[in-house]
């Protein structure tokens, strides 16, 4: 049943909870971007404005979602329009990658394997090969190859020096700024 009075929600609630186990239920589908927060939230059983009261917006709550389940192929998957097509939501992908490396697990996963891409061992190549042609590629495919080496500069050297490298000039930016920042770098 759907909660119609105004308000914050009286008692304890699992809305929160469930409204993110079932935004990551579509993830492994792969069909996040074409759920609406009507949708979500009437299969959950609350009211579709629970998702801006919990996660601030949708799209706040699909980069919760996508920082549950990180992969950056996905990342970049749900970077795209509502359906899950078309070009590449640059504001959606700058906060998505935010979400992902600021997230307590996967964060600290990522900053690992950034060093040791950096520190180039066996796996490194691997890695490169996966980001090549899952991130890359996509990118190029949407807006060409040289606006997407500079995307592909400006992502990688803000995530170093703001994660890796933690200076000072990236690494205290409150996220939403940070997000602004990403985000007029790769335009």
């Amino acid at each position: 049943m759907v909660n119609k009075s105004p308000g914050r929600p009286r008692g304890s609630s699992t809305a929160r909870a469930r409204l993110l186990e079932a935004a990551q239920k579509h993830v492994v589908r792969g069909d996040l971007a074409a759920i609406s927060s009507r949708r979500l939230a009437a299969e959950v059983g609350v009211s579709h404005t629970l998702v801006n009261y919990h996660f601030g917006s949708r799209d706040d709550l699909v980069a919760a979602a996508i920082a549950l389940r990180a992969a950056p192929h996905d990342v970049i998957a749900l970077a795209r329009g509502r359906d899950g097509h078309g070009p590449v939501d640059l504001s959606r992908l700058a906060h998505g990658i935010l979400a992902v490396w600021e997230h307590p697990e996967h964060g600290v996963q990522l900053v690992g394997l950034a060093r040791r891409l950096a520190a180039a061992d066996d796996s490194a190549a691997s890695i490169s090969g996966y980001i090549q042609v899952a991130v890359f590629e996509p990118l190029v495919a949407d807006f060409g190859r040289e606006h997407a080496r500079r995307m592909a500069v400006a992502i990688v050297g803000f995530l170093f020096g703001r994660y890796v490298l933690e200076l000072p000039m990236f690494a205290t930016l409150p996220r939403e700024e940070a997000g602004r920042l990403l985000l007029s770098m790769i335009r």
